[in-house]
């Protein structure tokens, strides 16, 4: 605050506001250009002082120089913003207003028709919007005699009809239901269908919806790391839960129930009452086993939730997701209707840029609310197409100048679920002469491979210890989902001190026909920060000499590990194929598919995903050298609708 303090009291600043004052009044076509700066201005938080400074400045400085004629109707766009600052007085701007209807009164006679109704209205908005934004006691005086004069004198009846409303509501209603009836009216003019005289606005710049939707032409956000996936669809799943606040289990996350006190009954009973039917209604109290196994699971699991920010009371885990924005110069020029330069001009001189650009976010995916993005300035690229014939010779490197002409933005979103989705982008900047450019850009695409994070690590755990705790973690998380005897009904702490969360996990089993070098090369490309475990001399080896997967538990044989593959120690990784069971209608087992070679299987990969805002995705691949079985466990049975996909691009494309 002490640099826009500082901005604020510079030579500058104030010389820049002057000459903003006197472009204003020699050039009315640039008050819309003016009031989306000063929009821009007070909608930041780090720039709304200076909004405000310099619409107090145009409220001293403009107002008093503004000549009362027709073309006063010009600035009603700044007198809106002026109307709704709560700090400027607004003892100018009703005098102001009060002689521009004197002026009009005057000039116009009972046949003046709509131009009356127009100005008068406008008028009446601006009131409207003071009555809003101020206290009753600082309008009172001026605003009602304007308003009496409208209501006695106006050329038009329904301006002095609204006029006579306004005065009543200002004489007769408190301040505080006064603003919320005009809020409520404002809720009201806000449907298309509605007539009331409350739909008055200010005058705002043109915009062009033919040029709004050819925007994505010549604006682009890319990501810069691609998906292998992009998924189309998302699976949205309802609640049928009637009348209750609670959350859904995609959500998994509930508050802890409070202890009665039933030594306490204020001679309330209903309220105790219902309190105890609450708690018949419950499930019971969470079972506590003592067997040591299971217990050194549920500790590990304790520690781990309570690592996991509650959303509801605290800020979540984010994704980033990096971006670059291009302005392609030459189809803007086309777009509006400038003159290209000729392939002897200068070109690189003559590229236009854009200024002040504002890239807001949106999504109907629980991705939370996404922050926007502010680009203060972005040079225009082109691309000359060749012309046949043409001897001009065109630069080969122009990696620098690409570079340039982008800008980095990151899409920051905070999901509420771990699904795919799209973040539908707006655009809104300013061009070199003036000209605000608003529109839509293509949509970015969230893939579930964007979900993929590492699980939080406590602050408790040394550095060289956290490939020990990743590999327990997966251990419990591996029973936890496996079946639900492992953890009971128990119910796991979150940070924040009141979520809770509980473990409801599902299984899945995948085969992959895929030759062992491109299960290791994928790995080690795309899963390398996930993989918690690598199991099998053969495999070890292998991983260890690529020097990608590092700080992971190293297990030459399965006796060492202490988790199974399904309910049993992991599978002997020597006894041969790899294959699926199938049980027939008869109950018989049939080998439905299954490698004829009889390699010996090379070992496996553990791999363990958080997916925000608290759940898990848990592969274990076992890697021969012709397929891989993946088995699936996971406390989110409806990412398994986007896993099967993501695998198999993993490993074929």
């Amino acid at each position: 605050m002490s640099t826009i303090r500082a901005l604020m009291e510079s030579t500058i600043f104030d010389t820049l506001q002057s000459m903003l004052v006197d472009m204003t009044l020699k050039f009315r076509t640039l008050v819309p250009v003016i009031v989306a700066l000063l929009d821009r201005l007070l909608c930041c938080h780090k720039h709304h002082q200076l909004g405000e400074c310099l619409l107090q400045t145009f409220d001293e400085q403009l107002l008093p120089k503004i000549s009362i004629d027709y073309r006063l109707a010009s600035y009603f766009a700044i007198f809106d913003r002026i109307a709704k600052n709560c700090i400027i007085p607004p003892q100018s701007l009703l005098e102001l207003l009060t002689k521009y209807i004197v002026f009009l009164v005057g000039k116009h006679g009972p046949d003046s028709g709509l131009r009356s109704w127009s100005q008068g209205s406008k008028v009446l908005g601006i009131c409207r919007t003071m009555m809003m934004h101020h206290q009753s006691s600082r309008l009172f005086l001026r605003l009602s005699r304007l308003l009496a004069y409208i209501c006695l004198y106006f050329t038009d009846l329904e301006v002095r009809d609204n006029a006579r409303i306004y005065l009543h509501m200002l004489v007769c209603v408190p301040g505080k239901k006064l603003r919320h009836i005009l809020n409520l009216g404002a809720e009201i003019s806000s449907d298309p269908h509605s007539t009331s005289f409350f739909n008055v606005h200010s005058p705002r710049p043109s915009h062009d919806h033919q040029k709004s939707k050819r925007v994505s032409s010549y604006i682009h956000l890319e990501r810069v790391i691609p998906l292998l996936v992009k998924q189309t669809w998302s699976l949205s799943l309802c609640t049928f839960g009637v009348g209750n606040n609670h959350t859904n289990y995609l959500e998994g996350i509930r508050d802890s129930a409070p202890l009665v006190d039933h030594g306490d009954f204020n001679g309330n009973t209903d309220v105790e009452i219902t309190r105890e039917a609450e708690r018949v209604g419950h499930s019971q109290e969470p079972l506590r086993v003592m067997d040591s196994k299971v217990s050194e699971i549920l500790r590990t699991l304790r520690k781990h939730f309570s690592c996991i920010p509650d959303f509801r009371c605290m800020p979540g885990l984010k994704i980033r997701i990096p971006c670059s924005l291009k302005f392609n110069s030459e189809l803007f020029r086309r777009e509006s209707g400038v003159d290209l330069p000729g392939t002897n001009s200068n070109a690189i001189g003559s590229l236009p840029a854009i200024y002040a650009t504002v890239l807001t976010f949106s999504a109907l995916a629980p991705y939370g609310s996404i922050p926007s993005c502010h680009i203060p300035f972005l040079l225009g690229t082109e691309f000359p197409s060749c012309q046949e014939g043409s001897m001009d010779m065109a630069p080969v490197n122009n990696s620098e100048a690409d570079e340039s002409s982008r800008a980095s933005v990151v899409v920051e979103i905070e999901p509420r679920e771990p699904i795919p989705g799209l973040v539908d982008v707006s655009v809104e900047a300013t061009a070199e002469k003036g000209e605000i450019i608003r529109g839509k850009l293509q949509s970015i695409t969230v893939g579930i491979e964007d979900m993929f994070l590492k699980a939080i690590v406590p602050s408790d755990i040394p550095h060289d210890e956290v490939p020990d705790y990743y590999f327990d973690l997966f251990t419990a998380l591996w029973q936890a989902c496996g079946t639900s005897s492992n953890t009971g009904r128990e119910t796991f702490p979150m940070k924040g001190g009141k979520g809770i969360a509980a473990i409801n996990g599902t299984r899945s089993v995948k085969l992959l026909e895929v030759p062992a070098n491109s299960v290791i090369q994928a790995m080690e490309h795309c899963l390398a920060p996930f993989v918690v475990s690598v199991i099998g001399e053969t495999l070890v080896d292998i991983v260890k000499d690529g020097g990608i997967i590092k700080n992971v538990k190293w297990k030459d044989s399965a006796s060492e590990v202490g988790i199974g593959v399904d309910t049993t120690p992991v599978a002997d990784f020597n006894k041969g194929p790899l294959f699926i069971k199938y049980i027939d209608d008869e109950g018989k087992d049939v080998r439905e598919s299954f490698m004829n070679s009889s390699r010996r299987n090379m070992g496996c990969f553990q791999v363990l995903i958080f997916l925000p805002p608290r759940f898990h995705l848990l592969f274990q691949m076992e890697v021969s050298d012709s397929s891989t079985l993946v088995r699936i466990r996971t406390d989110h049975w409806p990412c398994l609708a986007y896993i099967d996909d993501y695998l198999e691009a993993l490993f074929f494309v």
